[in-house]
């Protein structure tokens, strides 16, 4: 099949080495992107006379034909996987609109590269990504905070190093995931900023020197303004390593959550029952309901990463202008928006299915109480203790219970009073969860009011998305 190039060679491309290069097997995706560009392409050289305006309306006519016929049906599949022999996106394109409209395809190309064109079919197919993206992350959001409303006055431990820290509510700890993926979402939102000026005009590295007129196109395609530098134009992939960078942040936090719901669905636990229709069993033990979910995501954290790492290392020693290496930057780029938006989908049916096991959650209740030691200590520094005193005070009442086997609701008021005279009966009702949280009295904190507040401002927020 014909290609975009080749009349300075006598030979034809080795077939080994087609396998290597060619490409279209992961650019094909960009098919949609690519004939929005060649359509603004072919106006634009209509308007600067390097088209007759009959020439340009049969290209684009011609374009959207082509567009339909090969449209995408699913956004996890590339609709051209299966061509064989067609170097890529662009040659596809070209070899359809030969097969249509003759010798006037050949026009189609007038003015540009290779270089310019598949940056700025890759930025339109951002443009038109990253939004979608963003808007799973609110359904997930939205999940959350459905999840964290269920929970209501539920109280549960707060950990630190995997040690009982203080008491919170567990609605507090659900929403902490809801406020770190609206910052997952404002990062996809400023890095399409970063997107918005268009790379063709710049030809392979230099410019052109047809009078084209790259701000009409960029007006056609949504662009703001036109690149400052063509090398810098054609060789740029920042916006694939900023996509990756966001996208990784995404998916630690995804991570960190698939960690603590795999860890309340255990025994050890008890907070969580998943339902069936998101869990998984052993091909061995009967008994098992595994939280396999959770754990893909956690696992695949790690794939998201190594792409990040992948395409920074493809670009760290490039000179300018446009190397080949470039080709490597969409297989990750691509497989981590599909990993994204699946695991987003995923994880939102499993959280809006998951149910909150009651009988788990109360159960902590009845064990040691040192988890309210950071109580004892406010209530000494309200009565006029240091702070730091009031610490050591407290750690000394807990090395006690622990040296005599008890827990602090245990110890008569004597035993509080041998080391601080400001303890008094009071002291006893501090030994309650739901009056932990409710002593709090920071913006932000565990505190009811403050999250009945955060989950109806959420909800506001998400209302119909």
């Amino acid at each position: 099949m014909k290609k975009l190039w080749g009349g300075r060679f006598k030979k034809e491309l080795d077939s080994t080495v087609k396998c290597f290069s060619y490409s279209l097997w992961v650019d094909g995706e960009l098919l949609p992107a690519e004939i929005r560009v060649n359509q603004a392409h072919a106006k634009m050289l209509a308007k600067v006379g390097l088209l007759t305006h009959s020439e340009a309306r049969r290209l684009v006519l011609a374009l959207e034909q082509i567009g339909k016929r090969y449209r995408v049906k699913d956004a996890h599949e590339n609709p051209l996987a299966s061509f064989k022999g067609v170097e890529d996106v662009h040659t596809f394109v070209q070899q359809q609109l030969e097969k249509k409209l003759g010798s006037l395809a050949k026009k189609i190309h007038t003015g540009r590269s290779r270089n310019d064109l598949v940056v700025t079919s890759t930025l339109v197919h951002l443009k038109e990504k990253l939004p979608s993206t963003r808007g799973r992350i609110q359904k997930l959001q939205k999940a959350l905070v459905g999840l964290a409303e269920k929970a209501g006055g539920a109280v549960v431990p707060g950990y630190t190093h995997l040690k009982r820290a203080q008491p919170i509510l567990l609605a507090h700890h659900v929403l902490a995931y809801v406020e770190m993926l609206e910052r997952d979402g404002w990062r996809i939102e400023d890095a399409l900023k970063r997107m918005d000026r268009l790379p063709l005009g710049a030809g392979a590295l230099a410019g052109s020197g047809l009078g084209l007129d790259p701000r009409f196109v960029a007006r056609e395609l949504g662009f703001s303004g036109v690149a400052g530098n063509s090398l810098d134009a054609v060789s740029d992939r920042d916006f694939v390593v900023e996509t990756l960078a966001a996208l990784s942040i995404l998916w630690m936090h995804l991570s960190r959550l698939a960690e603590d719901f795999i860890l309340w669905n255990s025994e050890a636990f008890g907070f969580v029952t998943l339902d069936d229709s998101v869990a998984t069993g052993s091909s061995l033990m009967p008994q098992k309901k595994n939280p396999d979910v959770f754990e893909l995501v956690r696992g695949r954290s790690g794939v998201i990463f190594g792409h990040l790492l992948s395409v920074l290392t493809v670009l760290k020693g490039l000179p300018l202008a446009y190397n080949r290496d470039l080709q490597e930057d969409k297989p990750a780029l691509f497989d981590a928006l599909h990993k994204t938006d699946l695991a987003l989908e995923t994880l939102r049916l499993t959280l809006e299915r998951t149910e909150w096991n009651r009988r788990g959650i109360e159960g902590w209740l009845g064990e040691e109480d040192f988890i309210y030691a950071t109580d004892l200590l406010e209530y000494l520094v309200e009565r006029g203790v240091a702070f730091r005193e009031a610490h050591e005070t407290v750690g000394h009442l807990v090395r006690y219970a622990v040296d005599e086997n008890r827990i602090l609701h245990d110890l008569t008021l004597g035993e509080f009073r041998r080391y601080s005279p400001k303890f008094r009966d009071d002291v006893y009702s501090l030994f309650d969860p739901w009056t932990s949280v409710s002593r709090k009295k920071t913006p932000g904190s565990t505190r009811p009011s403050e999250v009945k507040k955060c989950i109806q401002s959420w909800k506001k927020k998400f209302k119909g998305a």
